[in-house]
């Protein structure tokens, strides 16, 4: 895999994280800037999280959207509206505090905006092809968005004619919300438009955009209500089982996460073909895809759905071998990373080195019992990608302040060979990292700076101030810069 041709370095740093003054970050300037700062850092990999739709209902996660191929217009740049002329500079709403994310508001200013450009939209040759070349998941996407906006509930309450999609009615809708569905379609395109220019803009950096892909879909979603039958439902559109993982150390309960299961049998008898173009659609849009709870393609938990929680759930074969192959058929070698965290079977590790798939290490997860914990960096392979904490852990700063056990600490200071305190804690874990033997490692952006736990961006399992943190323009030339790029030159990545 090309991936692995050289020690590399990169930046994981969500575009809804960048500096805007228009709710949340997005691909306008700063995007461009972030770039170019990553190009001056020395870095070759900038990481992001899902860039599909987020929903108030979901706490705005980019992992709980309703679709899995559409993008997320709260991303799309109101300056490059204006640069493209879809809009007057004139007609730009007022700014917001360049602080926390702001969510409601950048939707709706964005929403406002969007209709403006509609009004003096004339479609011409290269939106008819983007229209055309997307059809396969357009159409369905625009038409759920356009009668849910309508009956403003889950697909699995709409009237009956339209839950079961049958085809007078999905004939009906189209004419009534013809305005509505294609006004979908341009703000996809505006999407589309708006990604395609900043991915090209990094790559001519030399800058890869490395992508993350949920495993499985929402309930909720325009994936599930079009492809009814390759999902685990009943009659009634509500799922038989559901997916989640079984109760372990962390949880004597497990986690229920909702998300109806696939039916691999299918699916399978399909070609795979749902996700074979899911994944190309994927590569599209990144230079490298990690795919989320990737030991879900091997074996998975189904929890019969309307449990109280995972406890009473059963594992089932997954397809792995039979999609990968039809993917590698397909779409030939793919530059996929396997989030392969958490309780890891030997199942699993056989897989992904029988297919030379790339794994994941967490230096946060590894300063306890080092001597059999891959996580700890003298165990890492060469074939890995390496990561101080994710998305989803507490800063490096905020786990030693609030989390760090005194063993952890002990096995810190005897991996450093002194100690460290609050002040050079995320240095020293960077450090470590980078001079491994990983030849891919991944900083988050939060620790590259030192910053404590205000500045997490996710806790798992729970629901309030997640995805919110957003940097200022000044965090983008702070002194503590100069040290990282320097570390990345001494320990040889470029």
């Amino acid at each position: 895999m090309i991936l692995f041709d050289r020690r590399k370095s990169g930046i994981l740093l969500h575009l809804t994280s960048l500096p805007s003054g228009w709710g949340t970050g997005d691909m306008g300037p700063m995007a461009y800037s972030f770039v170019d700062l990553l190009e001056k850092l020395g870095q070759s990999i900038w990481q992001i999280l899902p860039l599909n739709p987020t929903d108030g209902i979901y706490g705005y996660s980019p992992y709980s959207s309703i679709s899995a191929f559409a993008g997320n217009p709260m991303l799309v740049s109101p300056e490059m509206l204006v640069q493209d002329k879809f809009l007057d500079e004139w007609e730009l709403s007022h700014k917001f505090a360049d602080s926390g994310a702001k969510f409601e508001e950048a939707s709706a200013v964005r929403d406002n905006m969007f209709g403006k450009a509609l009004e003096k939209f004339i479609p011409d040759d290269d939106f008819q092809k983007f229209c055309n070349d997307n059809a396969w998941w357009l159409e369905d996407f625009s038409l759920y968005k356009a009668i849910k906006s309508k009956f403003k509930l889950p697909w699995y309450f709409w009237p009956e004619q339209l839950k079961r999609r049958e085809p007078e009615e999905i004939e009906k809708s189209k004419k009534e919300l013809a305005k509505k569905i294609y006004r979908e379609k341009f703000v996809q395109y505006i999407f589309f438009k708006q990604w395609k220019r900043l991915r090209e803009y990094a790559n001519s950096k030399g800058i890869e955009i490395f992508g993350d892909m949920p495993l499985y879909v929402a309930h909720d979603s325009a994936d599930v209500w079009a492809n009814q039958d390759i999902f685990c439902l009943g009659e009634d559109g509500m799922p038989i089982e559901v997916a989640g993982v079984p109760p372990d150390y962390f949880s004597s309960t497990g986690q229920y996460w909702g998300n109806p299961l696939y039916r691999w049998d299918v699916i399978e008898s399909n070609g795979f073909d749902w996700w074979i173009k899911r994944v190309k659609h994927a590569l599209d849009l990144y230079d490298i895809v990690r795919i989320d709870h990737f030991r879900g393609l091997i074996g998975y938990w189904a929890i019969p759905f309307g449990q109280p929680n995972a406890v009473n759930g059963k594992w089932l074969k997954g397809p792995a071998e039979k999609l990968i192959s039809a993917l590698n058929n397909s779409l030939g070698e793919l530059p996929i990373i396997a989030e392969d965290l958490g309780d890891i079977t030997d199942d699993v590790r056989d897989f992904m080195a029988a297919h030379d798939i790339p794994g994941m290490r967490v230096l946060l997860f590894g300063l306890d019992n080092p001597q059999e914990n891959i996580h700890t960096p003298y165990h890492y392979v060469k074939r890995c990608v390496a990561y101080t904490g994710t998305q989803d852990n507490n800063t490096s700063l905020g786990w030693y302040l609030e989390e760090a056990s005194s063993r952890e600490i002990r096995n810190l200071i005897l991996l450093l060979g002194r100690k460290t305190g609050a002040g050079s804690i995320a240095r020293d874990l960077i450090r470590l990292i980078e001079l491994s033997v990983a030849e891919l490692v991944i900083i988050p952006y939060q620790d590259i700076l030192g910053l404590g736990s205000f500045a997490r961006i996710n806790k798992p399992a729970s629901s309030d101030g997640n995805w919110q943190w957003r940097m200022n323009e000044k965090m983008m030339s702070l002194p503590v810069l100069k040290w990282f790029k320097e570390i990345t030159e001494f320990a040889g990545r470029h």
